[in-house]
């Protein structure tokens, strides 16, 4: 079986790949990573794809895609040719899609009464008083729609450098929206991640920030990590996330607070070091069996 995952950014791509190689090897199964600057989409009658020069030969594509908000249908262009000539994917382009803009992803979780900490979405700093006195309190968290990893997320001590700084990041012309978010101070500079596989909760990690004072705990950050013991509500808080978006794996990011368990992101591309590294649990593993499944199932169709 030829497994292939396209190229992400991450700085930790290399033990990713090492992860997914060594879990594929030890099933008797070989993997080979695709750059995008490698794939060229064709349309003559039908849409076609071509790889080096050369038509894919793979069972199926487990998508790691790296790319942020910006320019995202362009970027995801790519990963929905691959649907278009009938490789099956692990993860979906419209779950990718769907969890790569966190308005949309805020808005479906909303919809679908999954709990999350207090949240506006805003495009200027009008009405910013009373957007302060509906979360209830300073400090608050502030986001850019297109930040990852931590990157893009800053707390406001008061309303006046919440109002400059909104004011600064809003000036573009196309007034890109930021997301004003409740604070939980009992959670500060530590959350849970959940993986979700095939709609079982495969392992659970706490991330807890490194330095007193940063309240961003991603391991990619320096945020250190450990094995995390889950309630019944967070299993069954994660999952449902997880199906919602309609994913075949993915990272819940979990915050708990006084009033219970709160979503705060679901990742289509959840990075593995830390997960492993904390747990010892191969979730690569768990991503491989499952698609070995679901291309085993596509086979029996055709």
């Amino acid at each position: 079986m030829l497994t292939s995952i396209p190229k992400h950014p991450d700085t930790t791509l290399g033990h990713v790949k090492e992860l997914f190689e060594i879990a594929a090897e030890k099933r008797g199964h070989t993997i080979t990573t695709i750059q995008p600057a490698d794939c060229k989409m064709k349309f003559i009658k039908k849409p076609q794809l071509l790889i080096n020069g050369e038509t894919p030969s793979m069972n199926i594509l487990i998508v790691r895609a790296g790319f942020n908000q910006k320019n995202m249908e362009i970027q995801a262009g790519i990963i929905k040719q691959f649907e278009l000539v009938g490789i099956p994917l692990l993860n979906a382009y419209d779950s990718i899609i769907l969890c790569k803009n966190k308005v949309r992803m805020t808005q479906i979780l909303s919809e679908h009464n999954i709990p999350i900490p207090k949240t506006f979405v805003i495009k200027s700093a009008e009405s910013l008083d009373e957007v302060v006195k509906s979360i209830g309190s300073l400090p608050i968290i502030l986001k850019s729609v297109s930040g990852s990893h931590g990157v893009g997320v800053s707390i406001i001590e008061s309303k006046r450098a919440l109002h400059s700084l909104i004011e600064m990041m809003t000036r573009d012309e196309e007034r890109t929206p930021l997301i004003v978010q409740e604070y939980i101070k009992e959670s500060s500079g530590k959350d849970i991640r959940v993986f979700v596989v095939n709609n079982k909760v495969v392992a659970a990690m706490e991330r807890i920030a490194k330095k007193k004072g940063e309240f961003r705990s991603n391991f990619s950050m320096g945020g250190i990590v450990k094995i995390a013991t889950l309630s019944a509500a967070e299993k069954k808080l994660a999952i449902k996330a997880t199906k919602i978006f309609g994913l075949d794996f993915a990272g819940v990011d979990i915050i708990r607070s006084k009033t219970g368990p709160k979503i705060l992101e679901v990742n289509s591309n959840p990075g593995l070091t830390g997960i492993t590294e904390a747990t010892g649990v191969d979730v690569a593993g768990h991503i491989i069996d499952l698609a070995v499944e679901k291309a085993q199932n596509k086979k029996k169709k055709r």
